[in-house]
């Protein structure tokens, strides 16, 4: 009975344990795609491509649909597009031709939300507000938002009197689930871009401003401020609007007073308790940047680092309620496509869901024996499945490799009225009953 009751253990663990996949999008395809958003169900992707496309894929069926300018390639300024936010639908936002923009991956349709200078940088996951700024002709960033009927509202401002530091105006980031929270920043002369953040009003249709860099960034010109940092910039919001992910530096230099002892880390920035927590990453150095790409909603922090002498780019993660960041590659060993990403001195995390289970990124990939190419991908952290995949796996991945009895030995001939478990080709284990 105990050797049963331990096998009985081993069924169940079968059908619960989970792993991590990456996905790609085929290279094949394009090997130019830069994803720099998902949905929060890890179904879409988003972003451009080199030249300048923007796009939505599927993830699932390996679909994609293009969003480009009839003048890309040509030398006549605003002629690019992006999707720098997409929902579970297929609906994103960003920009196309220098204008805010709406993009439906259903129709393979956009629509232009303005007619000003503008772009939309994040939207709410029922696509009903979008985020974003306008431009003037000097280039100053006026922060903004769009409802579904595409009335632009204005997000509020400080002047630079109530700042202390001159700006060119501010810019928007990112902005929670619901648009309640919306991160951005002041753009300040050493574009250091100390963070803000928007809060919605109890009127449900206005919004507050929080200059929530004001207790740790010093935006004097001679840096003598009682504040410890000369860089406190906003990347990330989390969807429920508890956390952000920050790129910061400390002000101290040598003794000279000119090179700086620190490189750039990052920090987790609690929005309910105004508190800031520094994140211990490894080999902190001036040469050595750490920079915040993304948050969840339990506070895992995604974040590259970016080498100052050979602008290599690295993944890196900080779980959870840990001050520690560490290589994603060690995070997920099982991954081997994150080491060769690393190695091939590109892998560059974007964005990770609320629930942390999907991140998206895109990194330098084998597309032949002598040269490389961007692959875009989705990292599930709790699939059932392990290892690296395509899009679509086809019939070959439900295929039975290997087939075990309840007591864990493997058999090759199930026999009538008999419980296996079966081994399939893509590493899930599922059991039956054989009659």
């Amino acid at each position: 009975m105990r050797r049963f009751l331990l096998s009985a253990a081993l069924v169940a663990a079968c059908g619960v344990a989970s792993a991590q996949k990456l996905t790609y999008y085929p290279w094949t395809s394009n090997g130019y795609l830069q994803a720099i958003t998902c949905s929060q169900n890890g179904q879409f992707i988003g972003g451009e491509d080199m030249p300048g496309q923007a796009f939505i894929a599927n993830m699932k069926t390996g679909e994609i649909k293009y969003f480009a300018s009839e003048h890309i390639g040509e030398d006549t300024g605003d002629n690019d597009a992006c999707v720098n936010s997409v929902n579970d639908e297929g609906v994103g936002f960003g920009y196309f031709e220098g204008h805010a923009a709406k993009f439906d991956f259903n129709t393979g349709e956009y629509t232009k939300l303005s007619d000003e200078s503008s772009l939309v940088k994040s939207a709410t996951s029922d696509a009903a507000l979008a985020f974003g700024v306008t431009y003037d002709k000097g280039y100053n960033q006026f922060p903004c938002f769009w409802n579904a009927e595409g009335t632009k509202s204005s997000l509020p401002t400080f002047s630079d009197e109530v700042l202390g530091y001159e700006t060119m105006g501010y810019k928007v980031m990112q902005a929670s689930a619901d648009g309640s929270t919306v991160v951005g920043a002041a753009i300040d002369n050493f574009s250091t871009y100390p963070m803000v953040i928007w809060h919605r009003n109890n009127d449900g249709q206005t919004y507050s401003l929080n200059v929530a860099s004001r207790r740790f960034f010093d935006g004097s010109f001679t840096l003598t401020g009682f504040q410890k940092y000369d860089k406190v910039t906003a990347e990330a919001v989390s969807a429920n609007g508890k956390w952000v992910a920050l790129s910061i530096h400390d002000k101290a230099t040598d003794e000279d007073g000119y090179a700086p002892l620190y490189g750039q880390v990052i920090a987790r920035y609690d929005v309910e308790a105004d508190t800031l927590g520094l994140i211990e990453c490894p080999d902190a150095s001036p040469e050595l940047f750490y920079n915040a790409n993304g948050i969840a909603n339990d506070g895992t922090i995604i974040a590259s680092t970016e080498d100052q002498n050979t602008y290599a780019t690295k993944a890196f993660i900080c779980p959870a309620r840990s001050s520690k960041a560490i290589a994603m590659s060690e995070a997920f060993p099982e991954i081997k496509e994150l080491q060769t990403m690393d190695a091939n001195e590109l892998n560059q995390p974007c964005a990770i869901s609320g629930d942390g289970r999907y991140i998206v990124g895109y990194g330098y990939v084998d597309y032949d024996d002598k040269n490389l190419c961007l692959g875009s991908y989705v990292i599930d952290t709790k699939s059932s499945t392990t290892g690296v995949e395509n899009v679509a796996e086809g019939e070959e991945s439900s295929k039975v490799v290997a087939s075990y009895d309840i007591e864990g030995k493997k058999i090759s001939n199930p026999t009538n009225n008999r419980l296996v478990i079966n081994r399939l080709a893509n590493g899930k284990s599922v059991k039956r009953i054989v009659k």
